[in-house]
């Protein structure tokens, strides 16, 4: 009985799982790999993200505190308008009585 080196075909069959379970493995390995790499991004980009937004409501802070104070020197100048009208009238109403 003599032995031939050529494969069968339950060896190429074998063989060829075998590859296709390497390429898989190796797909998967790629996939984590890059999954990380992303989240690792994703991470410091939600950081710079946060400082963004803190500081921007830093500015949205200090614009409503000049907005609040605008308005109290806008009311004060209503009411000193509103006087200065009134004495203003006061004083046309006696200069029409004399």
């Amino acid at each position: 009985m003599e032995t031939s080196n050529t494969p069968t075909m339950a060896e190429h069959l074998e063989d060829d799982i075998m590859r296709n379970s390497l390429k898989t493995t190796a797909a998967a390995f790629m996939l984590v790999a890059l999954t990380g790499l992303t989240g690792c991004a994703t991470t410091r980009d939600l950081d710079v993200l946060k400082l963004a937004v803190e500081k921007a409501q830093s500015t949205a802070d200090a614009a409503n505190a000049a907005a609040a104070n605008a308005q109290s020197g806008a009311d004060a100048a209503t009411a000193c308008c509103k006087a200065n009208t009134e004495k203003l009238d006061r004083m046309f109403k006696q200069s029409m009585n004399k």
